[in-house]
């Protein structure tokens, strides 16, 4: 009686049993047959090419992100509208992704246990440290070029917080261009002290710069430092200065302040974009299929070394202030063996779950079921192949690099020549500039965005 008892009993729930482990593995086969988010940025990347940042923008928008993709879409839009010069557009779109990244900060159990089974992927994008830090940063260049100065300044204290709170990771302690910046923003002002602060703060980033991306000490924060520390009355410090970078001359505060001074930003390229390496083998212990994905980045290069700018007589070079490739590629570097232990991790966790789905109908005489269990063990092995994807998501309208110029002027209005050159110093494009206002004692703020490959000349009216 037990005996025939049970074997309706036991069929049953063994079939009842591999029904919801087949729907797991559909939804499985689903999250690995969807595309990331950066597998589908081609069209905008085309469009950016050819300078057409409103239809870059349109490209955009045409494609509503995931939920776990909400901050890229907004940094991403933000870029785009400022490209578009709609720079009270761009700030709303970067408030909200600053927002979004504060929510996501207390990350749900659940979203962490379905990263380490599925992939990295799968969870909410915060944003790496250096973007956040651009974040706040494109935030002030978007206020300076609305002239709302004293809200720039509150971005400059918003990047001192956040370095601040990154400060103790590994891979990314310090952002000598935003410590630049927010100097010039305090100078701007006439907050001496605060801009000498800053100043100094840049000199340490960029010494350190020099040693990990080999990008040197601006010749422009060299004139400031011994500009600042003149105007300070800090001698010691002043001859320290002069006997490191081997200068003896230099415009004083004062001669600097009885003119105006343009700041030209060259934000040129794209940052690298990552990728995906996925190396497939059997494991050793169960002779099941694992997959193992990693993310690298792919370069994609600038085609501008430089600007030069031409006001009447006066011409100046643009400085490397920001090698935007190189800092991805040593925060990635800095978190692969993170990455890597949970890639491993988690192709023992999908392996095991494979020999117990296919195991779990075993041993009970059921023919049937024992068949299910081989199907579903099966379709867990390729579930598990197909959701093994690297997270490759990452702020892609960033600029490849970022470089700047400054050149004091006489008050009026100016015409600006840019020379875009390559880096045989051959031109790749002209931009001018009509009726520059330059005030006295007040700085300029220029930007210009160039991506395209193709060489010429466009003007503004």
């Amino acid at each position: 009686m037990r005996a025939r008892a049970r074997e309706p009993g036991g069929g049953a729930p063994a079939s009842g049993a591999v029904t919801p482990r087949l729907a797991l593995v559909a939804v499985l086969l689903a999250l690995g047959g969807c595309a990331g988010y950066s597998d589908s940025f081609d069209p905008i990347a085309a469009s950016l090419a050819e300078q057409r940042y409103d239809r870059a923008l349109e490209a955009l928008e045409r494609r509503p992100p995931a939920r776990r993709d909400q901050v890229l879409y907004l940094l991403d839009r933000g870029m785009l509208l400022r490209m578009n010069r709609d720079f009270a557009g761009s700030n709303q779109a970067l408030e909200a992704a600053q927002a979004r990244i504060a929510e996501l900060y207390g990350k749900s159990v659940s979203e962490e246990s379905l990263a380490f089974v599925i992939n990295d992927a799968t969870r909410s994008y915060v944003g790496e440290e250096h973007e956040q830090v651009l974040m706040h940063l494109y935030k002030a260049l978007n206020y300076l070029d609305l002239g709302a100065r004293d809200e720039a300044r509150v971005e400059a204290l918003q990047v001192d917080v956040r370095l601040r709170e990154f400060g103790e990771k590994v891979g990314y302690a310090e952002d000598a261009f935003a410590r630049y910046l927010t100097g010039i923003i305090y100078e701007d002002r006439g907050e001496w002290s605060d801009a000498m602060i800053a100043y100094r703060k840049a000199y340490d980033g960029y010494r350190k710069y020099r040693a990990d991306y080999a990008v040197d000490i601006p010749q422009f924060l060299k004139q400031d430092l011994l500009r600042l520390a003149s105007r300070q009355g800090l001698r010691q410090e002043l001859a320290r200065y002069q006997k490191e970078f081997a200068l003896d001359r230099w415009m004083s505060l004062d001669e600097l302040r009885a003119q105006g001074e343009l700041i030209f930003i060259l934000h040129a390229g794209l940052a690298p974009i990552k990728r995906e390496h996925a190396v497939t083998l059997p494991d050793p212990q169960s002779g099941h299929l694992v997959r193992i994905s990693l993310p690298y980045y792919e370069s994609r290069p600038a085609d501008v070394a430089r600007a030069r700018l031409t006001v009447g007589g006066a011409e100046v070079a643009t400085a490397l202030v920001e090698d935007v490739e190189a800092i991805a590629r040593k925060s990635l570097a800095a978190k692969m063996p993170a990455i890597s232990a949970r890639a491993a991790a988690r192709a023992v966790v999908k392996s095991q779950l494979a020999r117990a789905a296919r195991e779990g109908g075993r041993g009970g005489g059921d023919r049937d079921n024992a068949l299910a269990a081989i199907v579903l063990g099966l379709g867990v092995e390729v579930a598990s192949l197909l959701t093994e994807r690297a997270d490759t998501r990452g702020w892609l309208t960033l600029p490849h690099d970022i470089q700047l110029a400054r050149l004091p002027l006489p008050p009026g209005s100016h015409k600006i020549k840019v020379d875009l050159l390559d880096r045989n110093d051959q031109v790749v494009a002209v931009r001018e500039y009509a009726d520059v206002v330059i005030r006295r004692g007040r700085k300029t703020f220029i930007s210009q965005h160039w991506i395209s490959p193709r060489p010429y000349t466009w003007r503004t009216p």
